[in-house]
């Protein structure tokens, strides 16, 4: 495959056979029903306190976050509150736009607490929570399945997602870590400044896409298009990776551990490493 030209783009490597196994982990769908578990929640005054909250906000956009901040720091809520909080969502699911809501008031519910550790439950929802730690500066142990944006705007602190996440983990985020113990989708660390993301399984395409620091690591395969349009910080991928690793880079750094499909040939320095050895410096 060297030298040759796939839909117009110039590409170099060998390794395609290992796509057949890469691509298998390039698309996800975050919001991808399951079976519910019914979870049953003894509730007291605090409990009933967030659920009345809850409803008077109705559906809830990125834009009310800062509003829904104020507005919960009043609930005087401990880190045990939200974890049963997490509990009692289920009741709600049904409602219009349930993942963003929930994972942007789960997010307003941990930032306006004193605690330090929360442990959020999603195993019981039929559709993963997005948005989860929105402005993280907290630990999270997230216990299921996470969806799109876990961890955007992350500036400190440690989320652990105990199953997959999905697209856009880690997006914008500037400290911090994310550690997904599955798989994560599409655009892993999009954007991100800085912190560490660590995938113990497989990512989709366009991890580290736009990255202008810190770090991705993934132990899995990778999907298409690792690295696109990267500024700076490092990935490294332990599997396999798919076609055009590197993308219009423009800087940072890429490690490849195992095989890939292609690196797409820019102009533009950039720094490729296959196994500990330089195989792209220009």
């Amino acid at each position: 495959m060297a030298g040759a030209n796939v839909k117009g783009r110039g590409i170099v490597g060998p390794d395609a056979p290992v796509l057949a196994m890469a691509n298998r982990f390039s698309r996800y769908k975050p919001e991808e029903e399951k079976a519910v578990r019914k979870v049953e929640v003894v509730e007291d005054e605090t409990l009933k306190r967030l659920k009345e909250a809850w409803k008077s906000c109705g559906v809830i956009k990125l834009e009310d976050y800062n509003k829904l901040h104020e507005t919960v720091k009043k609930l005087r809520h401990s880190a045990k509150d939200v974890e049963r909080f997490s509990l009692a969502l289920a009741e709600f699911q049904g409602e219009e736009r349930f993942p963003e809501s929930a994972g942007l008031f789960l997010s307003a519910l941990i930032n306006s607490c004193r605690s330090r550790k929360f442990v959020i439950h999603t195993h019981h929802l039929a559709k993963p929570v997005h948005h989860l730690g929105f402005g993280n500066t907290k630990s999270i142990a997230v216990k299921g399945d996470a969806g799109a944006a876990v961890g955007f705007y992350m500036q400190n602190g440690t989320i652990t997602v105990e199953g997959d996440a999905g697209g856009w983990t880690g997006s914008c985020m500037a400290g911090g870590s994310i550690v997904v113990k599955w798989n994560a989708g599409d655009f892993c660390g999009d954007r991100m400044a800085g912190g560490t993301i660590i995938v113990l399984g497989n990512v989709g395409a366009k991890s580290g896409h736009k990255m202008e620091g810190g770090s991705i690591s993934v132990k899995g395969n990778a999907g298409e298009i690792v690295g696109d349009h990267m500024i700076n910080g490092s990935v490294t991928v332990g599997g396999n990776a798919g076609y055009f690793v590197g993308d219009w880079m423009v800087g940072g750094e890429i490690h490849l551990n195992g095989g890939y499909g292609s690196i797409a040939r820019m102009s533009t320095p950039r720094k490729i490493y296959r196994k500990g050895k330089l195989i792209v410096d220009k």
